[in-house]
């Protein structure tokens, strides 16, 4: 039995109005769909704030924090769609928590 722990990956984001509806699209129908396929990638749920911060988040659940250096998982990321969304992408930050 493996002594890693699960890990969850929180992403905040805002993203410019001009690529707001590709961004939305993007993640829904290529990111996380490519993601949930990548062996330790557990599950994906993302929403949109209500209040004050970034707009949109992102929760993944991994198994190891192992999994984001597999090939797998950067194929599913480095995709040209991903590439048109980064640059219109503000306020980026990236959590990652230990689960116990």
């Amino acid at each position: 039995m493996s002594s890693e722990k699960h890990i969850l990956l929180i992403v905040r984001t805002d993203v410019l109005p001009e690529m707001e509806e590709e961004f939305n699209r993007w993640y829904n129908e290529e990111h996380i769909p490519r993601l949930l396929k990548v062996p330790g990638v557990l599950w994906a749920k993302r929403g949109k704030n209500t209040g004050e911060g970034q707009k949109y988040i992102a929760f993944y659940e991994h198994e190891s924090a192992e999994v984001q250096k597999s090939p797998a998982y950067r194929d599913a990321l480095e995709t040209d769609w991903t590439h048109k969304i980064r640059p219109y992408l503000r306020n980026f930050t990236r959590e990652i928590y230990e689960l116990f």
